[in-house]
């Protein structure tokens, strides 16, 4: 009879503690949620397929796609997602409308001393030259460029794309001659190419794509005349408020897991058609 009562104690106090540990887990849940801080994304929607709005309406591309994928990786931030124009990304994340900005962003000296980059890159951009179809083997890389003294489209100093030119400058002769220019029209800079005003543009594949090789795009109708050339990879990376250090540490761990499951070149094939990170070793030469 004591032997029974003895157990009756112990496994009500085990169906006390079961519940007691329940509710504790519970309220520690509810502290958890209540401190998940939301972090505001702009991205650019008109940057397809890198940053784009679908058919839904909601925010679509690479950019946007590996940066969800690190949002899972991050239980204590949930990334809202803000469509706005390429010029907004930039000024709102610097003035703190926006916590970071996505819209294939080059890292440079000059952007690090207004935003915080973070210390690990989250894609590759295929970036190459635009040159007339005819002249392809004459201005297909960058040697070639400078040595037969072609013309490249002017640069704005703050593109990554700038640096690339200037770095092999330091290191080669002849040089190439580098004009620089703070914007310009896509869609003109390819017509400057196809009337020899230039003999090549420093750009991105996913630009050539949907100007010139899109039955809509804005320059359909040089299709034939124009042709694009893999130069090399450029390292991507999101744009962070001064102030998002916590976040960007944070992000910085998470990247490097997205990275090392295969995730990240599945979604550069899935956006993008190919695994651009193979890219990063491919010389620009």
């Amino acid at each position: 009879m004591k032997i029974n009562r003895l157990k009756s104690r112990m496994l009500l106090a085990f169906a006390l503690g079961i519940t007691v540990g329940g509710l504790f887990v519970g309220k520690i849940d509810r502290v958890d949620a209540a401190k998940v801080k939301t972090i505001k994304v702009a991205y650019a929607t008109t940057n397809y397929p890198i940053t784009y709005q679908n058919a839904k309406k909601q925010g679509d591309g690479y950019d946007v796609a590996i940066m969800k994928a690190i949002d899972k990786k991050l239980p204590q931030y949930k990334f809202k997602y803000i469509g706005t124009s390429d010029d907004d990304v930039l000024i709102g994340v610097k003035s703190g409308k926006y916590d970071v900005g996505i819209k294939n962003i080059f890292y440079t000296k000059d952007r690090a001393k207004a935003y915080l980059f973070p210390k690990n890159y989250f894609g590759v951009s295929d970036s190459g030259f635009v040159v007339r179809t005819t002249d392809k083997s004459k201005y297909n890389t960058l040697g070639k460029l400078a040595k037969n003294k072609g013309k490249l489209v002017p640069i704005a100093p703050q593109n990554g794309q700038y640096g690339v030119i200037a770095n092999y400058n330091k290191k080669h002769s002849p040089k190439i001659k580098l004009g620089s220019a703070d914007t310009f029209v896509v869609s003109d800079a390819l017509k400057w190419v196809n009337e020899g005003r230039y003999d090549a543009f420093f750009a991105i594949r996913p630009m050539f794509e949907a100007n010139v090789k899109k039955k809509n795009g804005a320059n359909a109708d040089l299709k034939d005349k124009l042709t694009y050339v893999t130069l090399g990879g450029i390292k991507t990376y999101p744009l962070f408020n001064k102030s998002e250090t916590k976040l960007a540490k944070a992000y910085d761990k998470a990247i490097k897991q997205v990275i090392a499951s295969g995730q990240a070149k599945q979604l550069s094939e899935k956006y993008y058609g190919q695994d651009n990170f193979k890219l990063l070793n491919k010389t620009f030469k």
